[in-house]
């Protein structure tokens, strides 16, 4: 669910015109149609009538004309909030995130809060994810970019979900899995797995936690765990092994190697990554950063 389609529902609402709408919108009549449909199929009701060129709204479609109204409000009124709060805002963010995190909106989302607030200076530091837990404990950090593992707590902490990323097993085109659509998890009983080692690129760091994505008879098949995804797939690419990866990991791969990448069936769990700070954050900045990221 967008703004932009709250803000033509709502316009075709009142109108009871697509045309009218497309064209206070500077749109196509034929864009507004789609926006609607992706919205109700988002929603799984129906919102409109449709007969011939004229439309009206359903019961349904009735009632939520206020809570989008609702929405669009609140919206504006924390984007207000912003707005007064950037006027002489200073102060300062210390941030640490996960290497590969690159590749998600974390870039875009530091640049537009600096844009936003010149006055705040924000400190960057890139570190794996046992690093970046114990800094962030010892209150080295603000907030943390990280991805949510079962060894490491946070106590005393909140977090925010960005982004999920479903797993893929990382092949040799010659391998039968190559044309497969999908990957089970009993066709990988019979192959040796490759990971990318639970805390993210740890020198020598053991295997020590069972992962949700794999089930027990998969968990012996494991033959190596690695710290970097491209010593992962060069030993895919040589037969050593077929990977197990989320899509986090791939998209930072730096090499360009011939493979073929089938998604897992991991009964729908996924890697997330999130946003963790302190539940007593004394940073008058951290609240102002999160709703920052929320809004975007």
């Amino acid at each position: 669910m967008t703004i932009r389609q709250l803000e033509y529902f709502i316009s075709a609402a009142h109108t009871l015109s697509f045309t009218k709408t497309a064209q206070a919108f500077y749109i196509s009549q034929s864009a507004v149609t789609q926006q609607m449909k992706g919205l109700e199929e988002e929603l799984e009701v129906k919102l409109f009538l449709r007969n011939n060129n004229q439309i009206r709204l359903t019961p349904v479609g009735e009632l939520f004309v206020p809570e989008a109204t609702a929405i669009l409000s609140r919206l504006s009124e924390a984007t207000q909030k912003l707005h007064a709060a950037r006027d002489g805002m200073t102060g300062s963010l210390q941030i640490g995130y996960l290497q590969s995190v690159e590749m998600t909106q974390f870039p875009g989302s530091i640049q537009e809060f600096s844009e936003e607030y010149p006055g705040i200076r924000i400190s960057l530091h890139r570190d794996n994810a046992l690093a970046l837990h114990e800094d962030f404990l010892a209150g080295r950090y603000d907030l943390i970019f990280s991805i949510k593992n079962e060894v490491l707590d946070y106590p005393g902490a909140d977090s925010v979900e960005l982004e999920r990323f479903p797993f893929y097993v990382v092949v040799r085109p010659n391998h039968p899995f190559a044309r497969r659509k999908i990957i089970r998890q009993e066709d990988l009983h019979f192959e040796k797995l490759i990971l990318h080692e639970s805390f993210r690129s740890i020198p020598d760091s053991p295997h020590v936690v069972t992962e949700k994505y794999l089930d027990e008879e998969n968990m012996k098949n494991i033959v190596t765990t690695e710290n970097e995804v491209e010593s992962i797939l060069i030993m895919v690419a040589s037969g050593l092994g077929v990977a197990v990866l989320p899509e986090l990991d791939l998209k930072m791969k730096q090499i360009s190697v011939d493979l073929v990448e089938i998604p897992l069936d991991t009964g729908g769990y996924e890697e997330t990554l999130s946003i963790f700070y302190s539940q007593n954050a004394k940073n008058p900045m951290v609240p102002l950063f999160l709703q920052h990221i929320r809004i975007l």
